[in-house]
């Protein structure tokens, strides 16, 4: 129950969700009793609004706020879905607006339903983080697609590259869409320039609940192609593979990684002394501060090991390694652990051309070149893994460039190690030197 309905006070305001449904007999109610009701044309032409209220097809968040500021009696707003799911109702209470809300099916429910599909294991993300809730509905919006500020980053990030992260790491996203950010943009962005983006097939919903309803399986080249949607659409970006894998968490969404991270080096297929250690990889994995939604580079990958546990920490991953020996190992690592990690075979900087737009870098070989082909690419911090001293000093004057913040640390450890007789000692494992760019 919310503050004003404890108070006693009715709010004036109802946000009443749109699925293509007859309204229930509390939406009738609250459409007969207002003086005002705003939303889109489509939505409204489409419900029985008395002749006494006015009707205001409002296109924003603002010109919504303004007619509501000037009107005394009861009002109802008309949004698509469930407009408490990525929505109006958060943008309305934000101007402390007090609203109720007769929510209708989530637009995200509806499009799993038509497939057949179980969701509790999908990931839903929005290309507008700062959704207006307008014109689209309760769900996405029409600001869509443009930059959003992260504040775990301090800076602005793509909503669309965000989302396609989340699609190239997890096998079952939905993707609330909008204008500049539709079924088009998306599969064009997963795709990249050099066309090699994941297998994936997007189921596109559009208009669902309409008269004018379909639903869409198509591959991302096909999506790319096609210019012209039915909006609003919501689109499903699927691993077929992955998809209907068997789910035992009680947390809808993502879990998180299973156990913990930092695993020791026989928890993959290495070749004996080529792996980063659990000591090393630990202090890497929090400086590259993989997350759902951004993208990490492992260069020069070897075994995996660092770009895999990304992947366990929810990052989409690209392994770049020129052994073929090694790229299979990574795949094989990679399936073991249950993750999707993108292996590009080729030479560094040669292979990181056409890659796509990456958060964070580790460079695990390759020498200077790579870490400036790296930096050049403006990820948030690039971190390098040395184990000559004589490296140090160029590694650290090119991760400088662009006027990096440039820190470092020799990792020295030693680990507990059995003797005969019940006893132990400690012994020394190789020392590595680790550098990292921050951008300023």
């Amino acid at each position: 129950m919310g503050r004003d309905e404890m108070s006693g006070r009715r709010p004036r305001v109802t946000v009443l969700g749109f699925d293509g449904q007859p309204p229930s007999a509390q939406a009738r109610r609250a459409l007969a009793e207002a003086t005002l009701v705003i939303g889109n044309i489509r939505h409204l032409d489409a419900l029985p609004i008395p002749e006494s209220a006015r009707r205001i097809y409002a296109g924003g968040l603002a010109s919504a706020i303004t007619h509501l500021a000037l009107n005394e009696g009861p009002t109802v707003v008309v949004a698509s879905g469930d407009p408490g799911f990525f929505g109006i109702v958060r943008a309305l209470r934000d101007q402390e607006i007090p609203v109720r809300t007769l929510p209708a099916v989530s637009s995200v429910a509806c499009a799993f339903g038509r497939v057949g599909m179980a969701w509790e294991d999908a990931l839903v993300v929005t290309v507008d983080a700062a959704s207006d809730g307008s014109d689209r509905g309760g769900e996405g919006g029409r600001g869509a697609g443009r930059s959003v500020f992260d504040p775990s980053l301090g800076r602005p990030v793509s909503s669309l590259r965000t989302a396609a992260n989340l699609c190239r790491a997890y096998p079952k996203v939905a993707v609330l869409t909008g204008p500049g950010a539709g079924p088009r943009e998306l599969a064009a962005e997963l795709l990249g320039k050099d066309k090699s983006g994941p297998e994936r097939t997007l189921v596109v919903a559009q208009r669902l609940g309409e008269p004018e309803e379909s639903v869409e399986w198509l591959t991302l080249a096909e999506a790319a192609d096609r210019h012209i949607w039915g909006d609003p659409n919501v689109v499903l970006c699927l691993d077929e593979d992955r998809a209907s894998a068997p789910r035992s968490a009680l947390v809808a969404g993502w879990a998180g990684p299973p156990g913990g991270w930092a695993l020791p080096e026989n928890a993959f297929v290495h070749r004996t002394a080529r792996i980063t250690t659990a000591e090393v990889r630990a202090l890497v994995l929090a400086r590259l501060a993989p997350r759902p939604g951004s993208l990490v580079w492992d260069v020069a990958s070897g075994s995996g090991s660092v770009g895999i546990e990304c992947a366990r920490l929810g990052a989409a991953v690209i392994a770049v390694e020129r052994d073929p020996d090694s790229c299979e190992r990574i795949d094989l690592n990679a399936t073991m652990h249950g993750v999707e990690v993108r292996v590009v075979r080729g030479q560094a900087p040669a292979a990181l051309l056409d890659l796509p737009q990456p958060d964070a870098v580790m460079v695990g070989g390759g020498g200077v070149e790579v870490i400036r082909a790296a930096v050049n690419r403006d990820p948030r911090i690039v971190v390098v893994t040395l184990a000559a001293i004589d490296r140090v000093a160029e590694a650290k004057q090119a991760l400088k460039a662009s006027g990096r913040k440039v820190d470092g640390v020799l990792l020295q450890s030693s680990r507990l190690a059995a003797l005969p007789g019940d006893a132990h000692r400690f012994a020394a494992v190789n020392p590595v030197f680790v550098l990292w760019g921050e951008r300023a």
